[in-house]
């Protein structure tokens, strides 16, 4: 029986370990340079704000001759939770809905920067134009104020941009809908103050 002997060591050429060497520094590159552009991509990358409703009322809600002209008055919470991008908003639109029914409506607020980690109470007065007696939601509106619950709809819309370091992004549309329920006195619900309304670009 032959002896056993091992295969022959096949030294490798110059050329192929230094191809081997180039191929290992590239990759090498490339993983370090997509580490940093995750981590770039996640510092600068916006997030979206929130917006809390804090308060709302429509004094006299409960007379008989209904809505029409009776002051609308909230109060919504807004932060930026961004630590180094800023917002841009235009101008702030307000409607208030029951139902389907348009409650009142109108601009609240005028165009602002909001800065990073930065929170701006909009504050809005809008004036109601119904329902009345003579609309069609007035019987159900009237019944459900009676007993102290009202299911309403808060909108706010806008148009916002991002103030990223010394770019800014694009304008997106806007749209924040808070819904809440009334009293019977057209006061907020204790359960609704402060809760979060949803935000949609």
């Amino acid at each position: 029986m032959p002896p056993y002997r091992l295969p022959p060591y096949h030294r490798q050429s110059p050329a192929v370990r230094l191809v081997n060497f180039l191929c290992a520094v590239l990759l090498t590159l490339v993983l370090i340079a997509g580490i940093i552009l995750f981590v770039l991509w996640l510092s600068l990358r916006p997030h979206r704000p929130r917006f809390y409703l804090a308060d709302f009322s429509i004094p006299s809600a409960n007379r008989q001759s209904g809505l029409a002209n009776l002051p609308v008055r909230f109060a919504v919470g807004e932060h930026n939770p961004n630590q180094k991008i800023g917002i841009y908003y235009d101008e702030i639109v307000a409607s208030v809905y029951y139902g389907d029914q348009l409650v009142a409506k109108g601009p609240v607020m005028q165009p602002f920067y909001q800065a990073p980690k930065g929170d701006t109470p909009l504050l809005g007065q809008l004036t109601a134009t119904g329902p009345t007696p003579t609309d069609p939601a007035w019987g159900r509106f009237s019944g459900e104020l009676a007993a102290g619950n009202v299911a309403m709809r808060l909108l706010l819309t806008s148009t916002v941009q991002f103030q990223v370091k010394m770019w800014d992004t694009k304008h997106h549309r806007m749209k924040v809908e808070c819904d809440f329920r009334m009293n019977g006195d057209g006061t907020l619900q204790q359960q609704d103050k402060n809760s979060q309304c949803a935000l949609y670009f």
